[in-house]
């Protein structure tokens, strides 16, 4: 049976560094089928027990046409890499395989976990990563087991399946115990080879606004952003972060919002008042934009690699692949940016008004006719589009006037729409208006002491001009009601498992020399102010118990210091089969090796014949005849005694 199957334990290596390749979600639908079907394919040849021996070189051919158009795609060499490595590990299962290429398959499983080893901190990789390790263990295993089991005579033994777990956790305790001493290397960096999957139509923060995407708008739980009150300091002192600006789009093209490179770069709040200081936790993403609050003091620690980008926003130099921590200082007080005056080429962009947005003059003045103030202006057209019925399934996309669709026919749509239209509603009265791309704060995680901040929490609000400086207006329905509730709006599973990773991330992901030095300080402490407190036993117990510990240690390793008996002894090839039957068939005085060998088949006479080879073997390399031939015929016997106890012992 474990011959039958053996075959198929080649294929677990590969399989599992897939799995956890597609459990990250890194990859184009069309980059897992390239993944997926060289396996299908060798696995469908396994079941079939079809020989393509004779195919091998038109199939390495084809192998190598993949790798020349894959490479001409000019997707770039590593995701070439990825793929080409996928086809092989898949026409290696589909050949005849001998035991270097069942070892290339495991070499090949380890280089693609590899790469998904650096594109992900997921907690799940952890359990994707054990299972690698007990595949290879096992395939590993197997192919020494066979390889063992062709030396013996008779009956085959079973597999010693019951390692591999002993194997797979001996290896994860090792690397526990490296990751906690090993130096720390915080690079933070996410290769961009690697690609990302597709985001279009799902919610997520974006550096524009397109309302002609068309289709729905599909859900997007993954975390944005972790926000962590400091000590002490309740979950309502956070109300203030209700919005978190990312991006200001002020120029309008037809259906699209864009930044500008009018737009004067973020400055930091100087503004006298009562600070908060808070701790962000940004998880990776593709536009890098950091959503930070209003009001925004100082960014902690220094030297970050953050550069200025358009439309006012922060963002990373370069793509993260770990958790980002940052201690933000903001001023509660500051519900927007502060400007003292706009330019006239900047007031005219911010006025600007298409043909295409005839529909947005109107309802600004069926909204709110005649001459309003501008605050009450804005507050009025607030109301008036609040009226309307909030929606994901974007109904008005993929018609040819999205925003007069909105306005007109379906008045249902996404917050990009009530933004954009309020936005237009404002420009059309002479007031400069803009749209703004953020998070709205999450629910509160009580499991963690965090609020959640999710790509369902992107949002779009308008801010405008008024008095020498911008205020904020938010017209879409569904944020009317306020957001980052103290009530949880997740599940109580899901919150457990959202403040595992939180603290997955922050003990293991981010794990750092700080830390290190930290527990080093703290067993140190411990140590030094432990006491002992019980009493000295007296000196006899003392010595009385070291005797009898040292004795009964004499006494179980016996057989690794006594001398080496004369005779068969001697002989360095018999000294594994002698350690298995030296309490059953010891030499005798004056016994050569195949005398003694003799009386050991007088025990298990089943094993005679194997016995009388090796005792060939063993006089074949006394007497220079031979080459090396006792010492693996001899492992193989000493395994083959393993376990077996005589009732008796008998001398020949």
């Amino acid at each position: 049976m474990a011959v039958r199957w053996s075959r198929w334990i080649d294929h677990l290596p590969i399989w599992v560094a897939l799995g956890a390749a597609l459990s990250t979600g890194i990859y184009e639908p069309g980059e897992s089928g390239v993944m997926t079907l060289p396996l299908l394919a060798a696995a469908a040849v396994e079941l079939s027990r079809r020989d393509l021996g004779r195919y091998q070189r038109w199939l390495e051919i084809g192998a190598l046409l993949f790798f020349l158009a894959d490479l001409a795609r000019g997707q770039g060499v590593f995701p070439v890499a990825i793929h080409t490595l996928f086809v092989l590990a898949g026409v290696r299962l589909a050949l005849p395989r001998e035991a270097p290429h069942r070892r290339q398959l495991v070499l090949m499983g380890f280089l693609l976990l590899l790469t998904t080893t650096v594109s992900t901190t997921d907690p799940l990789f952890l359990a994707w990563a054990v299972a690698w390790l007990v595949a290879a263990a096992w395939a590993l295993l197997q192919l020494s087991w066979e390889t063992s089991a062709l030396l013996k005579r008779g009956a085959l033994s079973r597999p010693p399946y019951a390692r591999v777990p002993l194997w797979a956790g001996a290896a994860l305790l090792i690397g526990s115990g490296f990751f906690l001493v090993m130096p720390r290397l915080q690079a933070g960096l996410r290769p961009a080879f690697l690609g990302t999957s597709g985001a279009f139509g799902r919610a997520g923060l974006g550096d524009q606004v397109d309302l002609g995407l068309g289709g729905p708008i599909e859900a997007n739980p993954e975390v944005a952003l972790r926000i962590v009150p400091p000590p002490g300091v309740a979950p309502e002192a956070l109300r203030g972060l209700q919005l978190l600006p990312g991006v200001t789009l002020e120029t309008v093209q037809g259906q699209r919002w864009l930044p500008s490179d009018l737009t004067p770069p973020l400055r930091l709040s100087r503004r006298p008042g009562p600070s908060v200081q808070t701790e962000f936790l940004f998880t990776r993403s593709s536009h890098g934009i950091l959503a930070l609050p209003y009001g925004l003091a100082t960014l902690a620690p220094p030297g970050l690699p953050i550069r200025r980008g358009e439309g006012g926003s922060l963002r990373w130099m370069f793509p993260r692949a770990r958790t980002m921590p940052m201690l933000i200082t903001w001023n509660p007080q500051e519900s927007a940016p502060i400007e003292s005056r706009l330019p006239p080429r900047r007031l005219e962009l911010l006025t600007t008004l298409g043909p295409e947005h005839e529909a947005a003059r109107r309802w600004s003045l069926r909204l709110a006719p005649g001459i309003l103030p501008v605050p009450e202006l804005a507050r009025t057209l607030e109301r008036g589009l609040r009226g309307f019925r909030y929606t994901l399934d974007n109904p008005s996309g993929q018609a040819a006037n999205p925003l007069e669709d909105f306005l007109d026919r379906t008045q249902a749509g996404h917050c990009e729409y009530f933004a954009s239209a309020m936005a237009l509603m404002l420009r059309a009265r002479g007031v400069p208006a803009r749209v703004v791309n953020g998070y709205q704060l999450g629910p509160w995680i009580p499991e963690g002491g965090y609020f959640r901040v999710s790509q369902d929490q992107a949002h779009s609000w308008v801010e405008y001009w008024d008095e020498g400086r911008w205020q904020r207006a938010d017209p879409t329905p569904i944020a009317s009601a306020g957001s980052g509730s103290l009530v949880p709006s997740l599940g109580t599973v899901s919150r457990w498992l959202d403040a595992l990773r939180y603290r997955w991330d922050r003990y293991v992901v981010r794990y750092s020399d700080q830390d290190q030095q930290a527990g080093l300080t703290w067993i140190q402490g411990r140590l030094q102010g432990w006491e002992w407190r019980w009493k000295t036993p007296p000196a006899p117990l003392s010595w009385g118990v070291g005797v009898l510990v040292t004795a009964w240690v004499a006494w179980r390793t016996r057989g690794y210091w006594r001398p080496v008996p004369a005779g068969p002894g001697r002989i360095r090839a018999l000294r594994p089969l002698l350690a298995r039957v030296y309490r059953i068939a010891p030499p005798k005085t004056g016994d050569t090796a195949r005398t003694w060998l003799m009386r050991l088949g007088d025990l298990r006479p089943e094993r005679l014949a194997s016995l009388l080879q090796l005792a060939d073997a063993v006089d074949s390399d006394a007497y220079g005849q031979g080459s090396d031939a006792a010492s693996p015929l001899a492992k193989a016997e000493a395994a083959a005694w393993r376990g077996w106890k005589a009732e008796r012992p008998t001398s020949r």
